[in-house]
């Protein structure tokens, strides 16, 4: 198992929320494989709790399809599966467009001003932390946008989806340094709105799930990583 700095003491409850965060950020970025075996024991030793909080946070972690109980045998991280990847891209596309076709028309110019701040982030390439925090503020920025649209649950919907896919967006950020292509994809979104286009504002999004779909795909062919994977040929 990775070395994980403990969470700080407090209150049960921000204990329960720290370990939560904290294995939730460990399974995201990786530094507990798809498939790894884990108990209450080992994780309550690593984040510095006792076992009752770990407890907590692996159950929400199993309802958000991260983790895996299988009993008398503990956790185990949910794998990535080649379908799974793709079912999930598909359903983004088809929310997102939706909901940017519905933001166009809603828009105010300071909510487009709210989200050119939020187009801004980048990450440090090779910086696993940089990339974790960056997919947090790519997740909001996302969120927002749908959330434009008025439909509470479609951004809720959404905003699920994209928490399930911080894994998959994880493999392909240490494929190169595209901090500067995804802070231009959110400016292409921000001008689209500004100018009422919503066909721009549709091919934008398009355009930026297709990249993230093949940075993702290059990034587990080249990686080779053990996953139960049929991957298509890398684009």
């Amino acid at each position: 198992m990775a070395r994980i700095r403990p969470v700080p003491a407090a209150s049960r409850q921000t204990v329960t929320e720290s370990v939560y965060q904290a294995l939730r950020r460990d399974i995201i970025t990786l530094r507990h494989r798809p498939g790894a075996s884990l108990t209450e024991a080992e994780l309550a030793a690593a984040y510095g709790s006792s076992r009752v909080p770990v407890r907590e946070a692996c159950r929400r972690l199993q309802q958000e399809g991260l983790l895996t109980a299988i009993p008398y045998k503990g956790y185990f991280v949910s794998q990535i599966s080649s379908r799974e990847i793709a079912d999930c891209f598909d359903l983004r596309e088809v929310l997102e467009t939706g909901a940017v076709r519905r933001a166009v028309e809603l828009v105010t110019p300071g909510e487009i001003r709210d989200l050119e701040k939020l187009a801004q982030v980048e990450y440090t390439y090779h910086d696993w932390d940089s990339y974790a925090e960056f997919l947090e503020h790519n997740r909001e920025f996302h969120v927002c946008l749908a959330a434009l649209g008025g439909n509470d649950r479609l951004v809720g919907v959404l905003d699920d989806l994209l928490g399930t896919m911080q894994r998959f967006f994880f493999l392909g950020l240490d494929l190169g340094d595209f901090g500067t292509q995804m802070r231009h994809e959110h400016e292409c979104l921000v001008n689209a709105l500004r100018s009422r286009s919503a066909d721009e504002a549709v091919t934008c999004i398009r355009e930026q799930i297709a990249a993230s779909r093949r940075r993702i795909q290059r990034a587990l062919v080249r990686d080779g990583i053990p996953l139960p994977l049929e991957l298509d040929a890398p684009h």
